[in-house]
């Protein structure tokens, strides 16, 4: 069933409106789309045209696919935009997906040579323009993620397949596609804003708007790879560049909002992009903007990393904890005092486990470099620790309250905060040194 979209109303000259749509069916072999071969250009596209004065994109797309394959179809989902110059002249060409109706139209055999359907994997080695095979590499990529086949066939597929050297972790594939969708949405937004900046710019140097479009390519690359952090690092790259195209009201409105992002981000690159925006809104450059925008971006990375390295190290305290009682649970059964050691030490672990997870939550980890061997000393030294607090109160005869009397709910709780001690201790002796800010 067609999506019902609000008609898109071209903009004004100077940019070169087109649209087109892509057809697909489904036959026994697979999904097939058909691809155009246009005599006069001598190329392999997608089924496009320009847009006449008074249409809308859609209008055009129908009208476009019809003269071309002969086919009229209804209009489905909108697919994407590909953007580039023809002669000079920036051209927009917008896509949507489309499904046939009535095959049997006349095409313009003056213009349209051949129509043929192919698989997607032909069509794409099929089209001469790089942007028209991501753009349906992107729609392949979609339709195998929506549609994983089925079980039996998956498993043929897993016996066959070659197995890679080096197999990368991924999310859970729902999270993997919201990831996936979330890039692409913001990538064609993106590509529908750069594309108005480029039009309104009176400038002749439009080199911000070619390194830009270099960058979205580098999105569809990483979203062909499934490479969800290199698609998000080059659209970040990509909006950046975009700031050369805009005007002073608009620089001044994105530093606003970035001044505001600042009062968020706690480390010097907060202080850092006041810095940069500590100016009048007529004295901004769009250098200044960028600096500040890629300093926002490499603050929202690091966090995301440090929150994934925070989660690892976590897990291992966890893992390491339920192993040492494991391990110390065999202890108890034994005659003499060593039953109480084994629980001095295993309460001792878990106050040194319970004060690390706490400094790891509140983000006051003194290792620069996630390592497991400095996160997991100070634990082990904190139940150490613990075992010394027991040996104070068990065998010191200068405390006034020591009666010779166990009280071994006191033990346990003088365990657990000697290992949150000893934990905090060596943390705080082996903490990074801040260098002082030296002044002008």
């Amino acid at each position: 069933m067609a999506t019902s979209i609000a008609p898109i109303t071209p903009a004004d000259p100077p940019v070169i409106k087109a649209a087109g749509g892509i057809l697909q069916r489904t036959t026994p072999r697979g999904d097939e789309v058909m691809v155009v071969y246009r005599k006069r250009h001598q190329d392999w596209t997608l089924p496009r045209g320009k847009v006449k004065e008074g249409e809308s994109f859609q209008e055009a797309a129908m009208r476009e696919v019809l003269e071309e394959t002969g086919c009229s179809c209804s209009i489905g989902n909108y697919l994407g935009t590909i953007s580039y110059s023809d002669k000079g002249v920036p051209k927009v060409v917008l896509f949507w997906k489309m499904t046939v109706i009535d095959e049997k139209g006349a095409r313009n055999n003056d213009e349209i040579g051949e129509a043929a359907w192919l698989q997607i994997p032909a069509a794409i080695e099929r089209l001469t323009h790089p942007q028209e095979k991501a753009l349906l590499s992107r729609l392949g990529l979609i339709q195998r993620q929506a549609s994983p086949p089925a079980p039996a066939a998956r498993a043929e597929a897993e016996v066959h397949a070659p197995q890679p050297s080096a197999p990368r972790p991924l999310k859970t594939p729902q999270e993997d596609n919201r990831a996936y969708a979330r890039l692409l949405r913001e990538a064609e937004a993106f590509r529908v804003e750069l594309g108005f900046l480029e039009r309104r710019n009176l400038r002749g140097d439009n080199a911000w708007a070619t390194a830009a479009y270099e960058q979205l390519n580098n999105v569809q690359r990483s979203l062909e790879s499934n490479d969800i952090e290199g698609g998000w690092f080059s659209l970040h790259a990509a909006q950046r560049y975009a700031v050369f195209g805009m005007n002073q009201t608009e620089l001044a409105n994105r530093a606003y909002v970035l001044r505001e992002e600042a009062l968020k981000i706690s480390t010097w690159r907060g202080e850092a992009i006041d810095n940069l925006l500590a100016v009048s809104d007529e004295q901004l450059s769009a250098e200044s903007v960028a600096d500040a925008m890629a300093l926002r971006n490499e603050d929202s990375t690091n966090q995301y990393y440090k929150t994934r390295a925070t989660g690892d190290q976590l897990r291992i305290l966890v893992i390491v904890f339920a192993f040492s009682g494991v391990a110390l649970a065999p202890f108890l059964l034994l005659p003499g005092r060593i039953p109480m050691i084994a629980a001095v030490l295993f309460f001792g672990l878990l106050g040194a486990t319970f004060c690390s997870a706490q400094s790891l939550i509140l983000g006051r980890n003194e290792s620069r470099i996630p390592n497991l061997f400095v996160t997991l000393t100070p634990v082990f030294f904190g139940a150490i620790a613990g075992l010394a607090g027991y040996a104070a109160y068990e065998y010191s005869t200068l405390l006034p309250f020591n009666t010779g009397e166990r009280h071994t709910s006191a033990l346990m709780a003088i365990a657990f905060l000697s290992g949150c001690l000893g934990q905090r201790l060596l943390a705080r002796i082996t903490k990074v040194r801040k260098k002082k800010k030296l002044r002008v």
